[in-house]
């Protein structure tokens, strides 16, 4: 085999990582400080330099979408790649392969199933706070087990999400690496450069993007305050089943993409028992789901749809009917809402009187609290509208709890709930803030 004398040079901040050895990493730093490289940098040393049995070595660089994944580290990746002899490029697979057959591709967060059953000696997640959590516990993991691969992810902050409990958990535990590089400390960009950013940006903005606080939200976090308000309120807790009714709440997708949210009505409270988000083994029918439901062994009361439930599929039948079928007589379709806000503005009203199981809701409060809006232009206005991306289905299904008690489908003992915006943040830019009745809406 040909002999590659390899000679890489890191940015110092970065040297301690690409020295490491730990198998878990988390580095969080500024924007331009250079993350991407340094990552790119490992996974070639990593490829070159590694050495063991079986298979030729695979690694993975992840961004939430293929697009990002090319945009951000491709042209890096071929940058460097293309200097070594032997190597082979492949554009339309964003694949490079080394001599030693070693590869390193490019993968889309929002695809992650696309890895399921692969094997991999290394894996980097990019921009880690905004590809779904349940990527790396139900498909990255598993992939990482063959070969003791290692996984890095990087980022800057997005509020307390999946990434900032990756980061914390790396500062303690075993075989792990954490990083921080805040702009005022890395030394990396001049004082001038920071001056202009100032300029430019919100004290937020500047705090959440260069000074890697976790403590400023997501831009346009919807329900996130209200998840921190229910921590701090000690309503996301461990605590028994009660001895009522459980109702479920769904949105329908692939297997992957449904989520089903389990709640009872205990006096005042909501109580949130459980929650299924993405893909769960064996579970690929209708049949399959009702049977993994089944076997939790709640007392059911109503499983409540969303209104495409009732579509009619290739084979002829709805979603409804199959689930009728399949053993869930009780199975209601919600009334279509001209205006996804009153669902959202329902929920918030309804979060003060909710409880949450924290160790079986964990995946469907990260979710709850990466949902956010953009800005988007309405002709002449501007408008906040939901983001669609791994967070919505499991924020709709839980959005579906509020509409099932504005319109009757299930009955709780208060009468009204109203939210209140404190403050502009709260707010939708285009100002639709509806009143909740649990005899229906109103505006």
């Amino acid at each position: 085999m040909q002999t590659v004398n390899l000679t890489i040079n890191p940015r110092q901040q970065f040297r301690p990582y690409l020295e490491s050895s730990a198998r878990w990493s988390v580095l969080v730093a500024h924007r331009r400080a250079g993350k991407t490289v340094g990552v790119v940098q490992k996974l070639i040393k990593c490829a070159l330099t590694h050495k063991r049995k079986g298979p030729p070595l695979r690694y993975a660089y992840i961004a939430p979408t293929r697009d990002q994944a090319k945009d951000i580290a491709w042209a890096y990746l071929k940058d460097y790649a293309g200097k070594i002899p032997g190597t082979i490029i492949n554009e339309s697979e964003l694949k490079i392969t080394f001599v030693n057959k070693a590869v390193v591709r490019l993968y889309s967060g929002e695809n992650y199933e696309r890895m399921r059953g692969l094997y991999f000696d290394g894996v980097v997640s990019d921009e880690d706070a905004d590809i779904p959590p349940q990527a790396f516990d139900y498909v990255i993991l598993p992939c990482l087990l063959d070969y003791d691969g290692w996984h890095t992810r990087i980022g800057t902050p997005k509020g307390k999400n999946a990434f900032y409990k990756a980061f914390v958990k790396a500062q303690s535990a075993p075989d792990s690496f954490a990083l921080m590089l805040k702009a005022s400390e890395s030394g990396i960009l001049s004082e001038s450069a920071l001056g202009a950013l100032r300029s430019q940006l919100t004290a937020e903005a500047y705090a959440q993007e260069m000074e890697c606080d976790f403590n400023v939200g997501r831009p346009g976090a919807i329900y996130a305050r209200l998840i921190e308000a229910a921590y701090r309120e000690k309503r996301i807790v461990e605590f028994p089943v009660v001895d009522t009714l459980v109702h479920t709440t769904w949105d329908l997708g692939s297997p992957s993409n449904t989520t089903v949210w389990y709640w009872q009505i205990a006096g005042r409270e909501i109580r949130v028992i459980d929650c299924d988000v993405g893909y769960i083994e064996g579970v690929e029918t209708v049949t399959q789901r009702v049977a993994w439901m089944l076997a939790k062994g709640y007392a059911y009361g109503k499983h409540i749809l969303p209104h495409d439930a009732e579509q009619t599929e290739r084979s002829g039948r709805t979603f409804v009917q199959d689930l009728r079928d399949a053993g869930f007589q009780n199975a209601v379709v919600l009334p279509r809402t001209a205006d996804i806000w009153n669902g959202i503005n329902g929920l918030k009203g309804l979060f003060p009187s909710m409880v949450f199981h924290a160790r079986k809701c964990e995946k469907g409060i990260e979710a709850l609290e990466a949902y956010h809006t953009k800005e988007v232009e309405l002709g002449k206005l501007i408008s906040s509208e939901p983001v669609h991306d791994w967070s919505s289905h499991t924020a709709d299904a839980a959005r579906y709890i509020a509409e099932a008690l504005g319109c009757g489908l299930v009955k709780f003992n208060t009468q009204t709930v109203t939210r209140a915006f404190e403050d502009d943040d709260d707010k939708p830019r285009n100002r639709r803030q509806a009143k909740f009745s649990f005899g229906g809406w109103r505006r």
